[in-house]
């Protein structure tokens, strides 16, 4: 129960972060932004939990290295996809993640998710479709090629996880995790892009915010969660991420609810709700 109060944390609060990434990457390039977040969530984690890092850190760095070099990979192609697509396509492309998970594990681990978990993916998938509006038609160009990237990547990502945890300190691997991605960004941001200064006095509260709640605290939460959720289970409550954050759009930044995205959002909830009630109803049945 309360791993899936933790992903629904981190669901919440990355919806939110929405709002607040709209006005970071007005001041800062993406990959600028990607570098101060997880930098600083590393040194957040080396300071409440430095003893922890320094008695398993070599015995954890592999994992936890895989884990930021796969993260960096899944934003980083699904930043520079946008420059050919749209942010709705790039949602829903992104999104099929969600439905990637349980078919990966069915067909690596050959364990079933069951009928009620892939109609769940299934539905969540069909949810973002509408969604995310009528961007997502179009010709398959570059900016697709890498967002279907970013999501099989993110798919293996959380596979990851799962199988890392089970032998591994969580907190250990959010701390390299975090390491891992924040060093990648920065060397990429030094290379790729241009910035007029490091930190931006007026958009602290906004970046403050990502770091400490949206990074430090959803993604080590994530890596903790899932030692005790199964894969396709916790994609599809992480996914509420995007009904939080077309809420959050509405309320802070004025945009306007369609009927269409309304039902994608009522799918997706209905999603989520099928993948908690799962075990509920096995046990009905056994009984």
């Amino acid at each position: 129960m309360w791993a899936d109060i933790g992903l629904f944390y981190c669901a919440f609060f990355w919806g939110i972060s929405f709002v607040s990434m709209k006005i970071l990457v007005g001041v800062y390039p993406p990959c600028w932004i990607l570098f101060l977040r997880f930098f600083s969530a590393a040194i957040l984690v080396y300071i409440f939990f430095h003893k922890r890092i320094h008695k398993t850190f070599k015995h954890d760095f592999k994992s936890g290295f895989i884990l930021g070099f796969l993260l960096f990979i899944a934003i980083a192609t699904q930043t520079v996809g946008l420059k050919y697509i749209g942010g709705g396509r790039s949602a829903f492309i992104s999104a099929t993640y969600v439905l990637m998970v349980p078919l990966m594990v069915w067909a690596i681990r050959k364990i079933f998710p069951g009928w009620i978990t892939l109609s769940a993916a299934f539905l969540c998938v069909f949810g973002m479709y509408l969604l995310t509006g009528d961007e997502i038609s179009g010709t398959f160009n570059i900016g697709d090629f890498l967002t279907l990237i970013c999501a099989l990547t993110f798919a293996i990502q959380v596979i990851a996880i799962e199988k890392f945890t089970q032998g591994c300190d969580p907190i250990v691997l959010s701390f390299v995790e975090f390491l891992t991605h924040g060093i990648l960004a920065f060397f990429y941001s030094l290379i790729f892009e241009t910035r007029n200064e490091l930190i931006n006095i007026e958009s602290l509260p906004e970046l403050l915010f990502t770091i400490i709640l949206c990074t430090f605290g959803c993604y080590m939460i994530q890596i903790c969660a899932q030692k005790y959720v199964k894969p396709s289970r916790a994609v599809i409550i992480m996914s509420l991420e995007s009904v939080f954050g077309l809420l959050s759009s509405i309320i802070f930044l004025g945009e306007i609810i369609t009927l269409r995205a309304a039902l994608g959002c009522a799918l997706i909830f209905v999603a989520v709700l099928a993948a908690e009630l799962e075990p509920l109803i096995k046990t009905h049945k056994k009984i």
